[in-house]
C-alpha cells in the first residue's frame, strides 16, 4: 500500500489559488478605482480564454496571463507616457 498517495493531483489546488489571487487583485483594483488596470485584466483574460477555446488549460493560461498583464502593462504605460 502506498502511504504517500502518489495518485493525488495538486493541479486543482494550484488552479484554485491562482483563481483566488486573480479575483482578489481584480477586486482590489475595482475598490481602488484603477479602471485602466482592471480593464486590461478583463480584456486580456477574455482574449486568451477565447483563443484557447474555453478549455480548462486555456482558463488557467488566461488567468495567469491576465494577472501578469494587469501588473506589468500599467507600469509600462506609465513609464512610456512620463518619459
Amino acid at each position: 500500500m502506498n502511504v504517500l498517495l502518489s495518485h493525488v493531483d495538486l493541479m486543482p489546488l494550484l488552479y484554485g489559488f491562482i483563481m483566488f489571487l486573480g479575483l482578489m487583485v481584480m477586486l482590489i483594483k475595482l475598490l481602488k478605482g484603477n479602471w485602466s488596470s482592471l480593464f486590461i485584466d478583463i480584456v486580456v483574460f477574455w482574449l486568451v480564454f477565447s483563443l484557447h477555446g474555453g478549455t480548462l488549460s486555456g482558463g488557467f493560461a488566461a488567468m495567469i496571463c491576465a494577472l501578469l498583464a494587469g501588473l506589468f502593462f500599467p507600469l509600462l504605460i506609465r513609464k512610456l507616457t512620463t518619459s
